[in-house]
């Protein structure tokens, strides 16, 4: 069966690494190699005329048994102390303990054993390469379904909050002189791909781009009514100091209750201010252009 005495040489790296306070990048980046190793995982078949056939394949050959296709393994699972169940796994036969009861071994690719654990009907923590020497845990981040409903205010968010608000901040002048509502409409088409139906068009975005003052650009973004729920952005204001070269990024969202409007600014790191309640929707450019000025009084 597989020899991992690379594999077990980086596991030793790894662990001797982390003794020094090295960071996993520096101690050889152990996961990536991982993930084309073959690991043994102990196994109970079914006593059955598929175990038999193997069994006697086996004393025929002494050789290893390729998998029938109606074979049932049940893999070994072990238990923590806080009675979380782990896929065990070993890189070595020598690795595996006799106290371990079993029928059979069979070998796994790493990320078909990170995949049962994401998978497995009963709940399984993670895996546990060489529970009993190295004791090196793995826990997969499991994939969590979402609602329709939910996924509409996770693809509103993303967009709002992350997606643009970095392109403006990031991409220049060009990139924010380009935006208009096909602009808009492409993130969220980007988000609704290939899982549920998009609930926007086009039209349902609005925006104006105005030269409002000498210093200072603007794009007023009015955002889709549909699927807006709490913090979700009912305009957009973005804007662009001349002097100082510097973009900025304004949302009045919708609060706890509809009538609430809250006004908040993000700054290019991603940080959000509270700025309080909105003005009345006439008030909000001038408020806007008038803490765009403040920030850069001088420049």
């Amino acid at each position: 069966m597989t020899d991992n005495q690379k594999l077990m040489q980086e596991i030793e790296s790894f662990f001797e690494a982390h003794k020094n306070g090295l960071t996993p990048e520096e101690s050889g980046g152990l996961i990536e190699k991982m993930r084309d190793a073959m690991l043994i995982v102990p196994v109970n078949f079914p006593q059955d005329e598929t175990l038999a056939a193997m069994q006697k394949e086996l004393s025929r050959t002494g050789a290893p048994v390729k998998l029938p296709k109606d074979a049932k393994p049940i893999p070994v699972l072990i238990q923590n102390p806080n009675k979380e169940q782990f896929l065990a796994v070993y890189t070595s036969l020598a690795q595996l303990p006799k106290k371990v009861k079993h029928n059979g071994v069979v070998e796994m690719k790493f990320e078909a054993c990170m995949n049962y654990a994401k998978t497995a009907k009963n709940p399984v923590a993670g895996v546990v390469i060489n529970p009993f020497s190295h004791n090196f845990i793995l826990k997969p981040r499991k994939e969590q379904q979402v609602t329709p409903a939910q996924f509409h205010v996770l693809a509103r968010k993303n967009v709002e909050y992350v997606l643009l608000p970095h392109s403006i901040y990031t991409k220049g002048k060009e990139y924010f002189d380009s935006i208009d509502a096909g602009v808009l409409f492409q993130f969220f088409q980007d988000q609704y791909l290939g899982k549920i139906q998009i609930p926007y068009a086009e039209t349902d975005f609005e925006v104006m781009q105005l030269g409002i003052n000498p210093k200072l650009d603007m794009i007023h973004m009015a955002m889709p009514a549909k699927k807006l729920d709490q913090g979700g952005c009912i305009r957009i204001y973005a804007t662009w100091h001349k002097e100082a070269d510097r973009a900025g990024y304004y949302m009045i969202v919708r609060g706890e209750n509809k009538s609430e409007r809250q006004f908040l600014y993000m700054d290019d790191t991603g940080k959000v201010t509270d700025l309080g309640a909105a003005p009345v929707e006439s008030g909000e450019m001038q408020q806007v252009m008038d803490l765009e000025l403040e920030r850069y009084k001088g420049n």
